[in-house]
């Protein structure tokens, strides 16, 4: 049976990684680090190995005997920004390393970010040709991530994925903005309408068995995403549909959302307490348009999601009203 290491198993998408793996007869060990919250593989039948990305000793254990490396790992949010290059771009380089030298595997997969590319600049998709431009420190330090992995690509066979906008059960990013529509108020950011495409984590889990299931080029980068775009007002309509409540507009400008971030930064200092509001974050929030063309994967994969953002919608709030968090 092929063995699959996951790095950051326990997280968001991490544990639906490992959900999908073992439902595909994979056998998964799970990377996780030694303080992990490990609530989300619960009762998962997988291998637990405790380790660390900046950890290089740990690395060893972790990928030895391994068929498939999927790098999930990742910081997403931290006080003090030099912390994402350091597990972003370095981390990676040890489980890298660590890869080249204790094992023999057929693919790397390496889970990065539609912030490691930047928006587009208009309503055309952005395709994986288009030279990244990250607006923030977290978009460029997975493409710092992701340079780190090319230059392991012909040493083994390496796929780098691109998701946008990732949502789903056991998701606390996003969980704001169904909290909002919850208490009736629809959000929308920017100097205007802003359009994105979202992606299913389900859709993401299979979108990874693809790429490790197809002799692609080493190297190649793949954007990951339901092909439909959406406004963040028709985002909200769905939501606000599948909840049956009414929600009102409520427009958050460029000037409004930078100073929050730049509020909620600050206390975030005070407290010692990372946080995901930022003003990095208020910058993305405010581009008009995170779209991307996904025809690359389904060519050369055959890769195609399945849900629609209001199938997703559904599914995750039943989720969250199940566990109360809504």
């Amino acid at each position: 049976m092929t063995l699959a290491l996951i790095t950051g198993a326990n997280g968001f998408v991490g544990s639906h990684l490992c959900e999908a793996f073992l439902a595909s007869d994979y056998q998964v060990r799970a990377l996780v680090r030694p303080s992990s919250d490990l609530s989300n593989i619960e009762g998962i039948d997988l291998e637990l190995l405790y380790g660390d990305l900046n950890d290089p000793e740990s690395l060893r254990d972790a990928v030895e005997g391994v068929d498939i490396i999927i790098n999930n790992a990742g910081l997403t949010k931290t006080i003090d920004p030099v912390m994402f290059d350091t597990v972003n771009i370095a981390g990676t380089g040890n489980l890298l390393e660590a890869a080249k030298d204790y094992s023999k595997i057929s693919r790397f997969i390496q889970i990065s970010s539609m912030a490691a590319s930047g928006p587009a600049s208009s309503y055309r998709p952005l395709t994986e040709d288009h030279p990244p431009r990250p607006l923030t420190a977290y978009g460029r330090s997975k493409l710092g991530g992701e340079k780190a992995v090319l230059n392991f690509k012909d040493q083994f066979p390496v796929t780098i994925l691109r998701p946008s906008a990732v949502y789903g059960p056991r998701d606390k990013e996003m969980l704001a903005f169904f909290k909002a529509v919850k208490f009736k108020l629809k959000p929308t950011f920017g100097s205007g309408e802003c359009y994105i495409n979202f992606t299913y984590v389900k859709d993401l889990a299979r979108a990874v068995l693809a790429a490790v299931r197809t002799d692609t080029v080493s190297g190649n980068v793949y954007f990951i995403a339901e092909k439909k775009a959406y406004s963040y007002s028709q985002a909200g309509d769905i939501i606000s549909e599948v909840m049956g409540v009414r929600a009102l507009d409520i427009h958050l400008p460029v000037p409004v959302l930078k100073l929050a971030g730049l509020l909620s930064e600050w206390i975030a200092g005070k407290r010692g307490q990372a946080v995901i509001f930022t003003e990095d974050k208020a910058a993305e929030l405010s581009a008009k348009y995170w779209l991307v063309d996904t025809s690359a994967i389904e060519k050369d994969t055959g890769f195609v999601p399945r849900y629609s953002f209001k199938a997703g919608a559904a599914e995750t709030i039943e989720w969250y009203s199940r566990r109360g968090w809504l």
